[in-house]
């Protein structure tokens, strides 16, 4: 498709008073929430926020109420007078010989993750913001592929940004997997 065709439509569609009109602060906020949709969040949906809710209510019963039953039984005496306890000298061998691996568990998952989100902490703040973590040369390759496709789709850099409207035509739209295709041929493949 040439520039003159381009220009061609663009009036075409400006004297038929077909006007797309982009503020874009407003248009990368509704980018955003197109995107990233949640229907549990939204208004309404009643149906699937007390699906997931019992769902999750569920869970949570038959995780953690074996764990309560276990440190119920792991005295002589009661902890919760609700909660099952064993009675059973099988009941009490196994919580003397669990007492000792569960307490050892519970540290070095304690310490485990208090020492990942320490060092995520410090990479977060420390690390990436004062370094590179993509390829410079490789960006601007990709940027070269893709000012290639979008003059050849849309014309010029200078047209493309000076023009206000622009209606694009069903034949300009871009495949799914055109990008990665031409940044696969140049070798600037995303992986």
């Amino acid at each position: 498709m040439n520039d003159k065709h381009i220009q061609l439509n663009t009036k075409q569609f400006s004297q038929e008073k077909i006007f797309i009109e982009i503020d874009d602060k407003a248009s990368k906020t509704q980018d955003v929430k197109k995107f990233v949709q949640d229907d549990f969040f939204d208004k309404g949906h009643w149906g699937l926020k007390l699906r997931q809710l019992g769902i999750n209510f569920v869970f949570v019963i038959v995780l953690v109420l074996p764990v309560l039953i276990l440190f119920n039984s792991l005295k002589n005496g009661k902890l919760w007078q609700s909660l099952y306890h064993w009675q059973y000298q099988d009941g009490f061998d196994l919580t003397k010989f669990l007492q000792a691996s569960i307490l050892i568990a519970i540290v070095v998952v304690l310490v485990c993750s208090l020492a990942f989100l320490a060092r995520n902490n410090y990479r977060e703040q420390k690390i990436y913001p004062n370094q590179m973590t993509y390829d410079v040369d490789k960006l601007q390759a990709r940027k070269a592929v893709m000012d290639r496709l979008y003059t050849s789709r849309y014309g010029d850099k200078n047209f493309r940004e000076s023009t206000k409207y622009y209606a694009v035509n069903e034949e300009q739209n871009i495949d799914d997997h055109l990008i990665s295709d031409l940044f696969k041929e140049s070798g600037v493949e995303i992986k």
